[in-house]
């Protein structure tokens, strides 16, 4: 008997990312990979709005204009 048949990945408030047991996390693992990611896009839709874009860029390093000095 599969573990990923018998229980869900946990979401909402029961979802906290320190007290997984072996089990649930086995379970994740036994997932097929559609169905991992179907989870995955309730657990983030519960958290962020799906109807939001996040636009990122990123600076160059070797510009100077990143705040860190990586001594290039």
């Amino acid at each position: 008997m599969s573990l990923a048949h018998d229980s869900a990945p946990r979401t909402g408030a029961n979802r906290r990312s320190h007290d997984w047991t072996r089990e649930e996390i086995r379970a994740l693992f036994e997932l097929p990979f559609p169905e991992l990611m179907f989870h995955a896009a309730q657990v983030h839709r519960e958290n962020f709005d799906p109807t939001e874009v996040q636009i990122s860029t990123l600076l160059s390093i070797k510009t100077g204009g990143c705040s860190e000095d990586f001594a290039y």
